[in-house]
């Protein structure tokens, strides 16, 4: 059996106490510069994930290095997550006390020789603080899928993302040799932007047959 790890884009926060019941293991924020460390809902949002157990992820895209870090630390987060141009050294230095763990995104196909010389060196999962890439789409969160099979032509272990949705999961099989869980967004998603319970539902469920 693959265990695998689910990642969805909370928005509400009534859709954070149904997460638990399906037995997601992470709960991703966008910390975006129009939110704060003190936005309420937020708070909220964030006490009751670190009552009940899963991840909390915070993605930032070009925020400044030492902001992140402090809202990382007053809300108490597990990962930082950047989907931005951002110098991924820069943040394994910052956090030379492993406090983090630091998911970076990288687009498929176009920075994949890049990720063949970086990741065997990058990716250390038995440290607390360490570098995960994510796999993902140009167009990150809009349900562009990513071409499966070049993959497996990569060394470590990363996030796979990039059109994922509870119908195409399984299509996924036969290239997770080297995936240790799943980022989806646009893919649980109504057709209003919403976050669709069901399907949240639905993609764990299936995520967890693989």
């Amino acid at each position: 059996m693959w265990q695998s790890r689910s990642k969805e884009v909370k928005t509400k926060r009534r859709d954070i106490g149904r997460e638990f019941q399906s037995a997601a293991e992470i709960v991703e924020y966008l910390g975006q510069q129009k939110f704060t460390a003190h936005n309420e809902y937020f708070e909220a949002c964030a006490q009751l994930i670190q009552k009940n157990g899963p991840f909390l992820v915070g993605v930032f895209r070009n925020q400044n290095l030492e902001d992140v870090f402090s809202m990382a630390r007053e809300c108490g987060l597990d990962f930082i997550q950047l989907h931005g141009s951002e110098d991924v050294e820069s943040y394994l230095e910052f956090d030379a006390n492993h406090e983090f763990g630091i998911i970076k995104r990288y687009v498929i196909p176009d920075h994949i020789e890049l990720m063949r010389e970086f990741f065997p060196s990058v990716t250390n999962t038995q440290k607390q603080g360490f570098l995960l890439p994510l796999l993902d789409s140009e167009a990150g969160g809009e349900g562009k899928k990513i071409d499966w099979s070049l993959i497996n032509e990569l060394d470590g272990k990363f996030l796979l993302a990039g059109g994922l949705d509870p119908e195409n999961l399984h299509e996924t099989k036969p290239f997770l040799q080297n995936v240790i869980g799943f980022d989806v967004s646009g893919g649980v998603e109504n057709a209003n932007g919403d976050k669709n319970l069901d399907k949240i539902e639905a993609f764990i469920v299936n995520a967890k047959k693989l």
